[in-house]
């Protein structure tokens, strides 16, 4: 099992798999909580598509580069989630094409598949703004609160989890959701889950060992 790799060949997993996935484009960064002295992530300049552990850089609890190579513009979105919220443990953000256009029209997403539920409610922090400051980051970590993740409107998608697994996972799950409901309502009517049947589903599918399989299957 690749999670027992170190923490900079799990963030490079983690990239690789969102950017097959096509939640991550050129831009987008996975990151991994440092107990000790802040977070590891892939660097500003770092190839999405062929990621080394060479392009993985730490920063501190502050956002700022502790190395040679510069840590992503949005750093500080990680940094002041991991200052929010101690149970975080990775935090993947992301610029997908059908959950972000959903963003921009007003409309909840429609829960139509069983994982949709573990990504269900999520809140929307309306400005497209990169979030690049210390102040933005801090409204965005507010409003993600407990929850998955947080959908950014008209820019991207940010999940969190206790693994990486979990964080990828939750992505993946908002994205596919996303686009089949938009998929079904091109076709017409869309018949979501019951929103009391969510708990169930949740139950069932939050689960470690399958937020590994969809892991191992988007990395195969």
């Amino acid at each position: 099992m690749r999670m027992d790799l170190p923490a900079k060949d799990q963030i490079c997993d983690a990239v690789t798999i969102l950017t097959k996935a096509q939640v991550m484009d050129y831009n987008g960064h996975a990151s991994l909580r440092d107990v000790d002295t802040g977070f590891l992530i892939n660097s500003g300049a770092s190839n999405r598509a062929r990621m080394t552990a060479d392009q993985v850089c730490h920063v501190d609890d502050h956002g700022n580069g502790t190395q040679d190579q510069k840590p992503p513009n949005e750093a500080q979105l990680h940094a002041q989630i991991y200052r929010a919220n101690p149970d975080v443990k990775a935090i993947v953000h992301g610029h997908p094409k059908w959950s972000t256009l959903y963003t921009l029209t007003g409309c909840d997403i429609p829960i139509v598949m069983p994982q949709g539920c573990l990504v269900a409610d999520l809140p929307i922090y309306p400005k497209a703004h990169s979030i690049s400051t210390p102040e933005r980051a801090m409204d965005v970590a507010k409003l993600l609160g407990q929850n998955a993740g947080i959908l950014l409107a008209g820019h991207g998608s940010v999940f969190v989890g206790a693994t990486l697994q979990q964080a990828v996972a939750r992505a993946i799950y908002c994205e596919q959701n996303a686009e089949r409901a938009y998929m079904a309502r091109a076709l017409g009517t869309v018949t979501a889950i019951p929103k009391d049947e969510w708990p169930d589903y949740c139950s069932n599918l939050g689960k470690p060992a399958l937020y590994k399989k969809c892991w191992v299957f988007h990395l195969s």
